[in-house]
């Protein structure tokens, strides 16, 4: 599924020849640069603040942005339009979840807890600072079936976290999902504003495929 709606910008990565930003004085061709998050956050005048797997960020400051960069796991950008609130949270269901696919409920309970805290967290910590259930708007971004082992990854991941916010009566305003990339959102939560761009390189493919099987074996551990 394509994103369709909403305050959204979309840029691509490949490699030479190619500019993602259309700010003066940043690198055309990101081979040129070694620090790659530099690369991408110098598109916006912001401090970036980074959310991994298993986790939630949240700002109420206009000059700082959330980013994380997805693959087979779903981003929850949510926002109440009204308040001017948002939060970003990264779920990645562990293959001892997702080989029960489609059944959730077959799954050791406690890991599932464990796996949709970014959402429960996420959720409070709007609903705290005075979000309602009837605004927030959620968007996903990710559920790419870029690694290796278990198939579908990507896809099972997606329609489990569905499942749950069915489950919560929380609605999925849209939706970036599946697809052959992967994805690093850039979002501001004061707005609601959120930029994805296309990671195609073998590299970024490596990291991502390093970055969730650390985070599988780490949240099985500690469940």
């Amino acid at each position: 599924m394509r994103y369709s709606g909403g305050m959204m910008d979309d840029h691509s990565s490949h490699g030479a020849g190619e500019n993602s930003s259309s700010v003066p004085g940043v690198a055309q061709d990101r081979r040129e640069v070694d620090d790659h998050d530099a690369y991408f956050n110098a598109q916006f005048d912001a401090q970036p603040i980074y959310v991994g797997p298993g986790a939630t960020g949240f700002t109420s400051r206009k000059n700082e942005m959330l980013v994380a960069t997805v693959g087979s796991g779903v981003l929850l950008a949510i926002y109440d339009p009204e308040l001017k609130l948002g939060a970003l949270g990264y779920v990645m269901l562990p293959d001892a979840v997702l080989e029960h696919f489609p059944f959730l409920s077959n799954a050791d309970q406690t890991l599932v807890n464990k796996a949709f805290e970014p959402i429960e967290e996420c959720i409070g910590e709007l609903k705290r600072r005075g979000a309602a259930k009837s605004r927030i708007r959620i968007r996903l971004f990710g559920g790419v079936n870029c690694g290796v082992g278990l198939q579908d990854r990507g896809l099972k991941n997606t329609v489990f976290v569905q499942e749950y916010l069915f489950r919560k009566g929380l609605q999925v305003f849209n939706a970036d999902v599946g697809g052959a990339f992967i994805r690093r959102v850039h979002f501001f939560p004061t707005t609601g504003r959120a930029v994805r761009c296309l990671l195609r390189r073998k590299s970024d493919f490596d990291d991502m495929q390093v970055l969730e099987a650390d985070y599988n074996k780490k949240i099985t551990i500690n469940a």
